[in-house]
């Protein structure tokens, strides 16, 4: 079922109220949005009393009162505050303020626990109005120890890198002297950054595969060394990222591609519909 919006006559009384409430109820007045009750009608939200403080200005029966929520302009302090804190140690990926829920959100690129080390180094304590949404935990075993005297470092991102460009790259993934690189013609080709979630293993027919933990068998395996694979981009290697330096110290100069989560270009032929 498709839901239906209130009609323009609607509209254009809700917004002049929202303008009136702006200006007249300021500090309790949060914001307007539509709601679903199952009709579509115009929510006018308020801190407290929503009711009374609706009934104040209008009776009118295509609006109703909700209660709760803090007004943005007391929510983007905090907003503005710690994002200061979380960009220059590249722990955020972006955020927001959540007028409605009363909250401050921030989506991060680490994960909890490794955030909670670097809050008590410094010392933060969070307003009760933030909220933040971690990441998973790294995979804490990276490579199969069967597999350790074949690489001179497996590299993965420290941080997530959250909103990824959906242009599709591919190339062949080698690992030449222990490094991982994409393929070139003549040359060493460019060096490779897996996810912070990769693991390096064998899959279920023993090829040595890239993929997630607990992933290596059938089409979820990711890919396997030596195929042609795919990823989303395009990105940059942040040089001051842990993953990149260690990538350095042990293979050196170059070109650095983050792949992000990797996968095989089998597989997504695999999926194509015919002719596709």
């Amino acid at each position: 079922m498709a839901w239906m919006d209130p009609d323009e006559a609607a509209s254009v009384a809700a917004r002049s109220l929202d303008v009136e409430l702006t200006e007249k109820a300021a500090g309790n007045y949060v914001g307007m949005r539509i709601v679903h009750d199952p009709n579509a009608r115009f929510a006018f939200q308020f801190r407290h009393d929503a009711s009374s403080s609706l009934a104040r200005f209008t009776t009118d029966s295509r609006f109703i009162a909700i209660e709760g929520g803090v007004p943005s302009e007391e929510l983007q302090p905090i907003f503005d505050a710690w994002w200061a804190r979380f960009v220059p140690r590249r722990l955020v990926n972006g955020g927001s303020v959540s007028q409605f829920a009363g909250t401050v959100e921030f989506d991060m690129t680490i994960d909890e626990a490794a955030f909670q080390v670097i809050a008590a180094e410094q010392g933060w304590v969070l307003p009760p109005r933030i909220r933040l949404h971690f990441p998973p935990p790294r995979n804490p075993r990276p490579v199969d120890p069967a597999l350790t005297h074949l690489v001179r470092v497996f590299p993965r991102e420290e941080r997530s890198p959250g909103a990824v460009p959906l242009v599709k790259y591919g190339g062949r993934l080698i690992l030449r002297d222990g490094c991982f690189r994409i393929e070139e013609p003549g040359d060493t080709g460019p060096l490779v950054l897996f996810s912070r979630g990769s693991e390096l293993g064998l899959d279920s027919e023993g090829y040595i595969a890239v993929g997630a933990p607990l992933a290596m068998e059938g089409w979820d395996r990711g890919a396997r060394v030596g195929e042609r694979v795919s990823w989303a981009g395009p990105r940059s290697a942040d040089e001051t990222d842990e993953g990149v330096k260690a990538l350095r110290a042990a293979c050196g100069k170059g070109e650095v591609i983050p792949v992000g989560a990797v996968a095989s270009e089998s597989l997504f032929d695999w999926r194509s519909p015919p002719g596709g």
